[in-house]
């Protein structure tokens, strides 16, 4: 494992292992059980024990994170990662960090829109990942996909339709947190 990786995955599971000190912070002002999904009107819809909630969820999204960088550079080892790996190994940091400040936000009496707040990180994302799939070249593409169409210019078209694709619903997801 390069040097650079390792770096990035130290820091990626630290990331994800960060909000459990805004959990300690606010533990004994937080109800023993603690919301972890929410329906579409932004209503909890299922608990979990506080303890759980606030140090279960981050140490499974830190193993979930170790897990996937793993496989990421296992699966490229000496190869030049492209930039849509480099976005996605970020992926899951920024989603933990994400969903544990509306878990603590909303026990707290903190008004949260669950559903704008999805709409924003996913559509962000979205089209991220949508500028980057056409740029992605044949030979990195046969790397990360599969199956692989089996020539160049299929490729080409493929992940052109997919990246046009990703932006697109990046773009109604952001358009969407006005009336969601």
């Amino acid at each position: 494992m390069e040097k650079k990786s390792k770096r990035t995955l130290i820091l990626s599971v630290i990331v994800c292992l960060l909000p459990i000190i805004l959990g300690a912070v606010f533990y004994n002002k937080l109800p023993e059980q603690m919301p972890i999904h929410f329906t579409i009107n932004d209503v909890p819809d299922n608990y979990a024990p506080k303890n759980f909630a606030l140090f279960g969820i981050p140490i499974i999204m830190a193993i979930v994170q170790a897990i996937s960088m793993f496989s990421i550079m296992n699966k490229l080892k000496n190869k030049e990662k492209p930039k849509i790996v480099k976005i996605m190994k970020w992926f899951i940091p920024v989603i933990t960090v994400s969903i544990y400040i509306v878990m603590i936000e909303v026990p707290l009496g903190s008004t949260v829109y669950v559903g704008k707040s999805v709409c924003l990180i996913i559509g962000i994302l979205f089209t991220i990942i949508g500028n980057y799939l056409p740029k992605m070249s044949y030979e990195t593409g046969k790397e990360i996909f599969h199956p692989i169409p089996n020539n160049e210019k299929v490729f080409r078209k493929m992940s052109k339709i997919m990246g046009y694709s990703f932006i697109a619903i990046g773009i109604i997801l952001l358009i969407l947190i006005k009336w969601v």
